[in-house]
């Protein structure tokens, strides 16, 4: 059973039952809340003074105080903590006023969903930044410590009689190793030895003897000393003999002590950061599992042992996370770190001591065993592997279940660098997802062959586009109401001289992947809107008629978008409204602060927006609020779906809901029987498009339909 989180949690809040519904939110995810409600000044300023707190949750407005007043006091009291603006009637704008004067979120009451991720999050960020805080000062003290403590340091003097055997040492000497200067009088050099420890004098002894033997210009050898309290001091001890006798033997010998424990110390923590520097340019950070650059060096390794004539063979399996990014989009990333770790652990468990677990990055994760005899000995362990991940993890109060993809390659002497296992590993892989997910394929050369034939449908791709091989088809978007057509969407499809139509699902995931989309997106923008002009002067009672186009997160981020969508209205003479951009609700949450930049640019420039696919992703109501949209698509497979699932009719109408609560149009694609027609117009969706109405056509058919529409009907 998880423990509860305490949390210190200062309550800026007039209204009971608000209180309430915030303390049962933040319990149900996890939390042991201990607070305080205030509702003036005064008494928020006592609270500040009185005790510490880890979070400050604050209405808005209330009658005797509001939260900009709050914020102002927290920032007046020089204290870092969270303030998390939790209302039911802050508006955009004051929430993003309220951010740029320092609060550090804000949640809407009637979405307070967000409220723990929130709280957690900042809460966690505070204690980072007071640790941060914290050893700053630390390492400034030290610093201030190291510098008194070599201001003072000294050089102890000694003189030695060689062949007599007395010394003379300054008192710095003494003082070196915890001895006042009477209490080693009178010395002798073996008063001396005894305290060198019995690891170093044979290389002091060495030496020496190398200097009076001549073979060093000087006596230079680093050594330990016993403290007078037991502990050992790191010495410096430099000397030349100055004085021979006539047989050329010493007879005096004068030096130096320095004390270089600091030193010594400095170098040891030099090595330990320089080999953990060295660990951690080898190993992930998260799961301390070898890395990608280890992984590759082993591999090389491994082949140059099957080059020599090893019989034995090696496996690599490549491992993915199934749906992985779900738990990060639910439970937050820290749940998802978690998990990564137990799969580590997991990893570590089911291999050898010679094998090798590594974590390439993200969810994916590669087993290198060697010394493997047959197929069935790496497929064991990938089904053991596959079990494992089946059984449920406690992450986050809540069971995670898991599941993977496993690809696996045998690997000999025939592969001649170590990315080529790797590169197979990986193909069988994607090819255990294409098959169900949740399960391991072994790798052959017929996927090799398949993989060479999509990177030749890459490069036709690109040649398609410049030679016109694309063309453009266009789906009617009607209002439900009245029939009428409002717009059309504009669907590429590509006509290849030698294999004839492909699907876009083929072409289109390759030209995200490459960055094809970009000029693919440009082509049919062009082309969409040179078509929608010529409609409009034919047709002037289709003055309003508008066409939709998708849009990657490669053409939002693009830096002239806004010039060529511009350009384009001007050779045209479209405006705006006419132009609306599609764009998959996943791409829109990637970066919602760059996004609703951007989008707020295309809104004031005239373009619409709708939100594509919407429901199948991970939507967050607190980002909806924030984009700058005009309209939700409903995906088809919710209303394909909507007579069979009464579940999925019930998204499609929450889905209706919140569009007009947001004041957005509902639109409503693979509409396909009377019946879901029907449906979607009790609902009150305004628009759809389907196979009911008609499929993708090209642009001469689609033109069929305006001048159907224009033709007056006969009573």
């Amino acid at each position: 059973m998880t423990v509860a989180e305490p949390l210190r949690a200062l309550i800026v809040e007039d209204s009971e039952d608000d209180l309430l519904l915030l303390l049962r939110e933040l319990r149900r995810a996890g939390f042991a809340p201990t607070w305080v409600q205030v509702q003036t000044a005064d008494d928020f300023r006592a609270a500040l003074d009185g005790e510490e707190w880890d979070v400050v949750l604050s209405d808005y407005q209330m009658p005797h105080f509001s939260a900009p007043a709050a914020l102002d006091l927290l920032q007046q009291h020089a204290c870092d903590l969270p303030f998390i603006v939790v209302s039911g009637t802050v508006g955009e704008a004051t929430a993003v006023d309220m951010m740029r004067a320092g609060a550090h979120d804000y949640v809407m009451k009637d979405n307070l969903s967000r409220l723990a991720e929130a709280v957690r999050r900042e809460v966690r960020e505070a204690h980072s930044r007071r640790d941060r805080r914290a050893a700053m000062a630390e390492l400034d003290r030290t610093r201030e410590l190291l510098h008194l403590a070599i201001d003072g340091s000294g050089i102890g003097i000694w003189d030695w009689q060689v062949q007599t055997g007395e010394v003379w040492a300054s008192d710095r000497c003494a003082a070196l190793i915890g001895y006042a200067p009477g209490d080693l009088a009178p010395a002798r050099i073996d008063t001396w030895q005894r305290f060198v420890h019995p690891d170093d004098w044979s290389r002091k002894k060495v030496a020496l003897q190398r200097h009076f033997e001549g073979e060093t210009p000087s006596y230079d050898c680093e050594f330990r000393l016993r403290h007078r309290q037991g502990h050992w001091v790191w010495v410096l001890d430099r000397g030349k003999v100055v004085e021979w006798d006539n047989t050329y033997r010493p007879l005096r010998m004068s030096g130096t002590y320095t004390d270089i424990t600091e030193r010594r110390m400095a170098e040891a923590e030099h090595r330990r950061v320089a080999d953990q520097m060295l660990f951690n340019s080898l190993h992930d950070a998260l799961t301390q599992l070898p890395n990608r650059n280890f992984l590759m060096q082993r591999l090389d390794l491994a082949l140059q042992r099957c080059r020599r004539g090893s019989l034995r063979q090696f496996a690599v399996l490549f491992l993915d996370l199934d749906h992985f990014k779900v738990i990060n989009d639910s439970l937050g990333h820290l749940a998802g770190d978690e998990v990564l770790v137990v799969v580590a652990q997991k990893l570590r468990s089911l291999i050898r001591t010679a094998d090798l677990a590594a974590r390439l990055g993200g969810d994916e994760f590669v087993l290198l065993l060697e010394d493997i005899d047959t197929l069935q000995e790496p497929a064991r362990i990938a089904e053991r592997l596959l079990q494992e991940l089946q059984e449920p993890l406690a992450v986050g109060g809540r069971n995670v279940f898991l599941n993977a993809s496993i690809g696996l390659v045998m690997g000999d002497g025939a592969y001649h660098t170590p990315s080529e296992p790797l590169r197979d590993a990986d193909i069988a892989m994607y090819r255990a997802k294409a098959q169900g997910r949740g399960r391991y394929v072994v790798f052959n050369e017929a996927m090799h062959l398949q993989a060479l034939q999509r990177l030749q449908l890459e490069q036709e791709l690109r040649d398609a586009i410049d030679r016109g091989e694309l063309m453009l088809y266009y789906q009617p978007i009607l209002h439900l109401e009245s029939k009428e057509i409002s717009g059309f969407e504009a669907l590429v499809r590509w006509q290849h001289p030698d294999r004839g139509f492909i699907s876009p699902d083929s072409f289109i995931p390759i030209a995200e992947e490459t960055g094809l989309i970009v000029p693919l997106d440009r082509w049919v923008l062009a082309q969409a809107t040179q078509q929608l002009a010529l409609w409009h002067q034919r047709y002037p009672h289709c003055a309003e008629l508008t066409v939709s186009i998708n849009f990657s997160v490669k053409d939002l981020l693009r830096s002239d978008l806004l010039n060529e969508l511009t350009r384009i209205l001007a050779q045209t003479g479209l405006q705006g409204r006419h132009l609306n951009l599609e764009i998959t609700e996943g791409t829109l949450i990637e970066d919602i602060q760059a996004m609703v930049t951007i989008l707020q640019q295309l809104k004031h420039h005239g373009f619409t927006v709708t939100i594509d696919d919407f429901g199948t992703g991970y939507s967050s109501l607190s980002y909806l609020h924030q984009l700058p949209v005009d309209a939700l698509k409903i995906d088809r497979s919710f209303v394909m779906a909507m007579e069979a699932s009464h579940r999925n009719s019930d998204i499609v109408e929450t889905i209706i809901t919140l569009s007009n609560r947001l004041g957005l149009a509902a639109i409503a694609e693979g509409v396909e029987t009377q019946a879901q027609l029907c449906h979607l117009h009790r609902l009150g969706c305004e628009l759809g498009q389907g196979y009911w109405f008609a499929r993708p056509l090209p642009a001469a058919d689609a033109e069929t339909l305006l001048m159907l529409a224009s033709t007056p009907t006969s009573h």
